[in-house]
């Protein structure tokens, strides 16, 4: 337990790595763009309001771009790349992943239910309007 704690383990610039483990890690990374599409598949199928369609991009591209990336990492330590198949950038990996999802969770509990609650008093004040003659 003690070598997740060494920097070395982190910074070996050529880690070796059980075919298991390599398998386990393309199988999460290829389940989330697999889950990414999924979610503009479900956008496309159903009608979602605007600022629904805007988290579910976010959405999106949170998951194929990490997943992609995350493919791509694979790929360096399968390949026994010197520098890029290094430990510390999936750990780089993990903070841009977190951050990015901090900023989508931020957004849909602070401005999609304001955006709603504004869309639906729109709505409410469009009724009283007098309709345009065609």
């Amino acid at each position: 337990m003690s070598k997740f704690f060494s920097l070395n383990y982190y910074f070996d610039p050529n880690p070796l790595m059980d075919v298991r483990t390599l398998r386990l890690m393309l199988a999460f990374f290829v389940i989330m763009v697999v889950i990414g599409i999924g979610i503009k598949i479900y956008e496309k199928a159903k009608k979602l309001s605007h600022i629904e369609n805007k988290l579910a991009d976010k959405y999106f591209s949170l998951l194929v771009v990490m997943g992609f990336v995350g493919i791509l990492l694979t790929w360096f330590r399968y390949e026994n790349a010197y520098f890029v198949s290094a430990r510390f950038w999936t750990l780089i990996w993990l903070a841009f992943f977190i951050i990015w999802l901090v900023s989508i969770l931020r957004y849909q509990y602070k401005v999609v239910p304001l955006a709603k609650k504004q869309a639906e008093q729109k709505k409410i004040f469009a009724k009283y309007l007098p309709k345009k003659n065609k």
